[in-house]
């Protein structure tokens, strides 16, 4: 899976989070003093906001800044990699152990 650019994630977590504070476009947009056509717009990725905005916009949704930008889907993605890799280098030290059980005891045999 690739990750999302930095505007799409803006995106998303824009709309989520101001749909979790039941907020309208419009009423996001008077807590903001702006125009709800910007909101709009900031929503669907065809404008960007100043970082000022940024921070206007996350107090009025009760955030913080950096929640507009965090990639749950990519953090979680990365989760998944390292439980992966971590589980693989338990095998493999399994399988390492075991074979030089097998090698000892077949050294042992001979001797």
């Amino acid at each position: 899976m690739d990750y999302m650019e930095l505007q799409d994630v803006f995106t998303v977590n824009l709309r989520k989070y101001r749909k979790q504070a039941s907020l309208t476009q419009e009423k996001l947009a008077e807590l903001c003093d702006t125009d709800p056509r910007y909101i709009g717009q900031l929503e669907t990725g065809r404008r960007c906001p100043s970082f000022a905005y940024i921070e206007k916009i996350a107090s009025a949704l009760s955030i913080e800044p950096y929640q507009l930008f965090y990639d749950e889907f990519e953090v979680a993605r990365q989760a998944t990699v390292a439980a992966n890799n971590e589980r693989k280098r338990q095998i493999k030290t399994a399988l390492i152990e075991r074979i030089s059980q097998g090698i000892q005891s077949v050294i042992d045999d001979l001797y």
